[in-house]
């Protein structure tokens, strides 16, 4: 399964399955690098489904976290299952992945950041 993009007050949210396979994280990566190449600028949203975070899924949260560094682009990720959320936080003090347990925080945080920038 692909991952969903949308935007919101200048964010732009990538649906993530939070079990990717190997073959799914592939499939995922692409996608997401294509969604970064098409709203360069915006910072990312990655919204996991609610299911146990896989090691692929965690690739590719690390994966695109490097991608929006080196584009200097914030990514803040979204889990509302409290598990994934501990899993993420383990990787969080290597990657300092910023991680939010709502949508809304994540998007908050990020589009007050966009528009201190401004």
């Amino acid at each position: 399964m692909l991952p969903v993009m949308g935007t919101e007050s200048g964010v732009l949210i990538i649906r993530l399955p939070a079990d990717l396979d190997i073959a799914g994280r592939a499939a995922a990566a692409w996608a997401i690098d294509g969604f970064l190449a098409a709203h360069q600028s915006s910072p990312v949203v990655l919204e996991l489904s609610d299911a146990p975070v896989s090691a692929a899924t965690v690739s590719t949260i690390v994966r695109a976290h490097r991608m929006c560094g080196y584009a200097d682009v914030p990514l803040a990720v979204v889990a509302s299952n409290a598990e994934a959320r501990r899993t993420l936080a383990s990787i969080a003090a290597v990657e300092t992945v910023d991680v939010h347990s709502a949508r809304a925080q994540a998007v908050a945080k990020l589009s007050a950041a966009l528009a201190a920038a401004a």
